[in-house]
Order: structure tokens, then C-alpha cells, then sequence
């Protein structure tokens, strides 16, 4: 049995605006975009993969939308603090460059501490442990506000 995956466009570049420098790595393949991802003026770059969650291994870990977008970082030595800006200014510009994204997701090693605090400084939320294939992850997410802010109470919800 064969898993047809819909022909979704790979994840759009974003625009980071005038403090970041964005130069593109060699296509990864699969649908992976790679970026170099520097504050303008200098700065040690920080890797920046882009997926989509349906040619993820992410997409075993929970109910994915066709447009939603994985993340992944490579940090170096002392980026952490630059890497949270960063993810401060990325989500927004990822929402803003595909309206039909509904989530923006995560999954750093488990014992990879200074990328998790990195996506925890960049606004993610951290939702659960997850095992895959290469190893457990910490799975963290971002969301739009207008979803976000659905209420999710019972009680709140139309009758």
C-alpha cells in the first residue's frame, strides 16, 4: 500500500525583513529548503531547514494540516539568544508568506536543551515527547493567533 501525499508546494522562503541576512544551501531534496541565516552586520549563521509536515517524519505525531510547516535548526556555539530572535521574526514571516499554514512545529532532540530553549525564547510552545525513527523529540509548536485563541472548553462551544 502506497501513502499518496497531496502536491502540496514546498515551504515558501521568508521575508525576515532588513536585520537578517537569508542566503539559500543546496536544495536538500524531498521538499526541504535550507537556509543560512545570519543578523545583518554579522553574526555567526545558524542552519534553517523548512518542510512540510507531510514529508516529515512529524507527520506520525499528530493531526498535521496539508500546509502546515516543520522547522528545523542547526545551532553553533552561542546562538542560542540569536536563534530565538530569529524564530521571533521567522514564524510571523512563514504565516504571513503562506496564509493557508495553521501551525508552525518543531521536534529538537530531547536531549538537545539549548535548541529547545531557543524555540521556547522564540515564542513555541512545547506540547509533548515524541519517538521517531532517528530518536525522541521534544515537539513544540506555534500557531496563528486567530487559531490560538479558539476557545477550546466545552462549554464554549456552539450547542
Amino acid at each position: 500500500m502506497t501513502i499518496a501525499f497531496l502536491d502540496v508546494q514546498p515551504p515558501p522562503a521568508p521575508a525576515l525583513g532588513d536585520g537578517w541576512t537569508l542566503r539559500a544551501l543546496v536544495d536538500a531534496g524531498h521538499g526541504v529548503h535550507a537556509y543560512a541565516v545570519a543578523p545583518r552586520g554579522g553574526g555567526t549563521p545558524v542552519e534553517l531547514r523548512l518542510y512540510r509536515v507531510q514529508r516529515h517524519p512529524l507527520r506520525a505525531c499528530y493531526p498535521y494540516g496539508a500546509y502546515d510547516i516543520a522547522i528545523g535548526l542547526v545551532l553553533v556555539q552561542d546562538a542560542q539568544n540569536m536563534a530565538g530572535r530569529l524564530l521571533n521574526d521567522l514564524v510571523p514571516a512563514l504565516f504571513a508568506a503562506d496564509p493557508h499554514c495553521r501551525r508552525v512545529v518543531a521536534a529538537p532532540a530531547e536531549d538537545d536543551t539549548a535548541t529547545q530553549a531557543a524555540f521556547e525564547a522564540g515564542g513555541f510552545r512545547r506540547v509533548a515527547e515524541a519517538d521517531l525513527p532517528n530518536g525522541s523529540v521534544v515537539l513544540f509548536t506555534a500557531e496563528p493567533s486567530w487559531l490560538a485563541d479558539l476557545p477550546t472548553a466545552l462549554d464554549d462551544m456552539p450547542h
